[in-house]
């Protein structure tokens, strides 16, 4: 189990972002998204699951989005959800989302994530619901996706 960080951990850590864009340097899928418009999720992929797996060569970047979860490393004070100490989205994620699984699910990046690190495992049971191309709805996702 990776320790969790505090949430004044210095910047340059080397923690990844959970909801990263496929355009990012060294961004990679780690889940495919699942359920329907009101209701999706993501099912985390096994490591096995992308071996030879190239999504870029498959799908682009234009759309992946609306496929794919990814990670890369996070950014800190070049994204809006960073606030200097932390991921502000991750602490609204945890805070504002309702749990969504009883157990942590299985997922690749959680010894690096940001989320994790900040957060614990509560933001996980969260996390499956959690799609960075949100529908254009008044759900609880995009109250807390918006940045503050």
């Amino acid at each position: 189990m990776a320790q969790r960080a505090s949430p004044s951990s210095p910047a340059g850590a080397g923690y990844d972002c959970p909801s990263a864009q496929p355009d990012m340097p060294g961004a990679r899928p780690f889940g495919v998204i699942s359920g329907t418009a009101g209701e999706t999720r993501i099912a985390f992929f096994k490591r096995s699951a992308l071996d030879d797996f190239d999504w870029r060569e498959r799908f682009g970047t234009t759309d992946a989005t609306r496929l794919f979860r990814f990670g890369a490393r996070c950014e800190e004070g070049g994204c809006q959800h960073y606030d200097g100490h932390r991921c502000s989205l991750g602490e609204r994620v945890a805070q504002g989302l309702p749990p969504v699984v009883d157990a942590l699910p299985p997922c690749l990046i959680r010894n690096r994530c940001r989320w994790y690190a900040e957060q614990g495992g509560e933001v996980c049971r969260r996390c499956p619901q959690v799609v960075t191309m949100i529908p254009q709805a008044d759900t609880p996702l995009n109250a807390v996706a918006a940045p503050r």
